[in-house]
């Protein structure tokens, strides 16, 4: 398209206002204590379960110096603690302690009751274009700066893998600590017992960091299994979690596999919907109680 000076002058139009009205819900955050780059840094910890300080100067563009020293303030008020990686002791990670998830969910709380008295005087039709807009101008310019790509793992990657696994799934469909341990253990089963010439991970980054993942495991010399996708929230409706499977199935036919499954439960609805569309389709169903209640787990089959 023609890139306008009109075009030009609303987006820095627009710019300018947003900021205005970031500062008035920025107050609420600085009003609990902590300034806006601590809260930003808290929030990247919480949505880890291990969390590494160079994934946080990565992802939030803050210097590394300053970054340690909001770490050990962070330590010493007792809201984080740090462990040492189960693969390499050379690498640190840092964890909420209880109290620090506390102060989350209390910035949480803080932040959502401020969006709400931002946006209760529109209307039910105007809280929708405002949702529609938000979401095409994020999805839009994200694609336009973000620098994506997609790569085999490599073992420092398993944790992230596992921890992700763990915290958005507990997140969006509330599993139980019975899934956790499932997922630990069998993300490092397969790494353990990895078949370089009949299984993959992929690993998708957005701009240096992990943003989603996907494997294919062995289950015999026909049949493979679709193991361990997962897409950020950040990264849905961009057409990525359809370029993962692509690249998973592709992955299977080149190995000759003929036959492909999946295990995944019913509270997910997006990705339910990609497999439905590659042609996978539902086969079995059961209850599965020990992962949370009203979990229903699924098995999905897919002849190549």
């Amino acid at each position: 398209m023609s890139i306008t000076e009109e075009f030009i002058s609303d987006i820095r139009g627009f710019n300018r206002f947003y900021t205005k009205i970031l500062g008035l819900l920025d107050q609420h955050i600085l009003d609990s204590g902590y300034s806006l780059t601590e809260a930003r840094v808290l929030f990247e910890i919480s949505k880890r379960e291990y969390c590494a300080a160079n994934t946080l100067v990565n992802n939030l563009g803050i210097d590394s110096s300053y970054m340690s020293r909001m770490i050990l303030k962070f330590e010493k008020n007792g809201l984080m603690k740090k462990t040492v990686s189960a693969t390499d002791n050379r690498v640190h990670y840092i964890q909420l302690t209880d109290k620090g998830w506390q102060e989350i969910n209390d910035l949480n709380d803080r932040s959502n009751d401020q969006i709400k008295k931002l946006i209760e005087s529109l209307s039910d039709e105007a809280c929708t274009q405002v949702h529609h807009a938000i979401n095409t101008i994020k999805r839009n310019l994200s694609i336009a700066t973000d620098s994506i790509s997609i790569r085999s793992f490599t073992p420092c990657d398993i944790e992230s893998v596992i921890s992700r696994h763990k915290t958005l799934y507990q997140t969006e469909s509330s599993l139980s600590f019975a899934f956790c341990e499932y997922v630990d253990e069998s993300i490092h089963q397969f790494a353990h017992n990895f078949d370089v010439e009949k299984e993959c991970m992929l690993i998708l980054e957005c701009n240096g960091s992990p943003a989603g993942c996907v494997a294919i495991a062995k289950a015999d010399e026909k049949t493979a299994q679709f193991r361990y996708y997962l897409l950020e929230p950040d990264m849905r409706g961009r057409g990525l979690g359809h370029k993962l499977i692509d690249m998973a199935l592709n992955f299977c036919r080149q190995k000759g596999y003929q036959h492909v499954f999946l295990l995944t439960i019913s509270a997910q609805k997006a990705a339910r919907h990609l497999y439905k569309s590659k042609g996978f389709e539902i086969t079995k169903t059961h209850k599965n109680p020990e992962w949370g209640k009203d979990v229903l787990e699924e098995r999905w089959d897919l002849d190549l």
